[in-house]
């Protein structure tokens, strides 16, 4: 057996696909294994909920007004384990395709309301996370912190992804509009199944990029300013 990643770099609006290799583990979500997708399948990406440790009051993805959501929304049945960790899973419009790589693509841009904007800023200052899923596997932030040895990194992970950032210093709220999805699958080597992969992790790396002309931003310029919302005024979010 052998363990690959392909990236997506995406967001609420687009995603691009490349391809790199890796190592990894990973949990499900209660009484449902992984699947076997054959190269060029369409990898099914759900919304679910929406959740704070700040904040005892969880939504469902689509409850929020500063999302793109497709014009029909499938909800599967959920099993006794998803439904005790108080799971809303919805279909999205996202196109994974295993395997094979994309470039950037537009899914939708969202008129926000003076109101839906400062709900947004509200979601962003209390600490909102995202949960998406993937073959049953939530997502979750890569996090990078010191390591042991002086001059290392050690790799970690927190559930979910923030629906953006707070300034406390200058009281401004950034809506992370795009991220970038790394999904690691394991291949069989040899066999009559030699061509199935199944995914064995889900990262998530939220991004907010101001992109005022309705397209593909820039996702490698680091210097990108950010998407402010929080404020009492309508604006367009791609």
């Amino acid at each position: 057996m052998s363990r690959r990643w392909f990236t997506i770099a995406a967001a609420l609006c687009a995603c691009a696909l490349t391809t790199t290799t890796n190592v990894a583990s990973a949990f499900y979500i209660p009484s449902m294994g992984p699947r076997t997708f054959s190269p060029g399948e369409r990898v099914p990406l759900n919304v679910n909920r929406v959740f704070s440790e700040h904040v005892p009051l969880p939504f469902a993805y689509y409850d929020l007004p500063f999302v793109c959501k497709p014009d029909k929304v499938h909800r599967p049945w959920l099993n006794i384990g998803e439904v005790l960790r108080g799971d809303r899973i919805a279909s999205s419009d996202y196109e994974l395709l295993m395997d094979v790589n994309s470039t950037c693509k537009v899914l939708c841009t969202t008129q926000l309301t003076a109101s839906a904007n400062k709900e947004a800023g509200n979601f962003a200052a209390q600490d909102y996370l995202v949960e998406w899923i993937v073959d049953k596997l939530p997502g979750a932030s890569v996090r990078y912190r010191h390591g042991a040895d002086p001059g290392t990194r050690e790799k970690t992970y927190e559930t979910g992804f923030r629906i953006g950032d707070y300034d406390k210093t200058n009281g401004r709220a950034f809506l992370n509009n795009h991220v970038s999805m790394d999904i690691l699958y394991e291949r069989n080597r040899g066999g009559a199944g030699s061509r199935g992969r199944r995914i064995v992790g889900f990262e998530v790396r939220p991004r907010s990029i101001a992109n005022p002309s309705g397209g593909c931003p820039n996702l490698d310029d680091p210097e990108a300013p950010r998407l402010v919302v929080g404020e009492d005024k309508p604006i367009s979010v791609t």
